[in-house]
């Protein structure tokens, strides 16, 4: 296994400086590279879940979380040293080669998580178009998730969650959507708007290029607007903020 940077536009002896640097802050630490990473991966993980107490990282995976990270920061800085500070990128740029990006990732079953990753944009598309209530919507996005192990389909019994549960009403349930989101997010702010229909989420400690902490499902925090018509209803807005911000998990 190696360190690998995705940097657009960095040249061989860039990402060279930068693994190099990287490889530092983990020797100096300590960590190996994979205990970094699977350390992120529980991190990420317990993230995804909603932060259940039962499941939280241990000190050793928050810590060998922790250096990652800081491993990630150094080899950004290293690698594009003297770019304009436009072109640095300021998000996770380092991953380890054959080692899952995310526990949602190592967790799904390996034939499915393809499926499950081609399904993720095409249900943003349809919570941002659909019209109303759609119980295959709730059915795709908990597949998504990881919620249950393969795609659910109307014409089928409902499946129910490992804990036993109906799968949760994502497209008409406000209340239920809501209290998913605080318990998930406990820090964060969480803004729904009734007309019309929007919904806002995020981390008011992060600052004004902190993307990845702001979530929005109609209006963008800079004006702009992620699509011509407002969410159908506020349970579908919350909801569409809510899966923009795991993005990142499906890259």
């Amino acid at each position: 296994m190696e360190l690998r940077l995705n940097i657009e536009g960095a040249k061989t002896q860039e990402l060279a400086r930068g693994i190099a640097a990287a490889e530092a802050v983990l020797a100096r630490a300590g960590i190996t590279a994979l205990q970094g990473a699977e350390g992120l991966f529980a991190l990420e993980g317990w993230d995804i879940k909603g932060f259940p107490e039962d499941d939280r990282p241990t000190e050793e995976e928050d810590r060998a979380a922790t250096v990652w990270l800081e491993a990630d920061e150094a080899a950004a800085a290293a690698c594009c040293a003297g770019w304009p500070e436009e072109k640095v990128p300021h998000h996770q740029i380092m991953e380890l080669i054959d080692v899952p990006r995310t526990k949602l990732q190592a967790e799904a079953i390996p034939d499915t998580w393809p499926e499950r990753k081609q399904l993720y944009p095409d249900v943003v598309k349809r919570l941002e178009i659909t019209t109303g209530p759609d119980r295959q919507i709730d059915f795709d996005i908990a597949f998504v998730l990881g919620w249950v192990p393969e795609r659910p389909t109307l014409d089928r019994v409902e499946p129910l969650s490992e804990d036993g549960d109906r799968i949760p009403f994502f497209t008409s349930d406000l209340a239920q959507v809501e209290e998913m989101a605080r318990k998930a997010l406990k820090d964060w702010t969480i803004e729904i708007d009734r007309d019309p229909c929007d919904a806002h989420v995020f981390n008011p400690a992060a600052s004004d290029d902190g993307d990845e902490l702001r979530m929005a499902a109609w209006r963008d925090f800079n004006g702009s607007f992620h699509m011509e018509k407002p969410p159908a209803n506020p349970a579908i807005a919350l909801t569409l903020a809510m899966m923009r911000g795991q993005s990142m998990h499906f890259e």
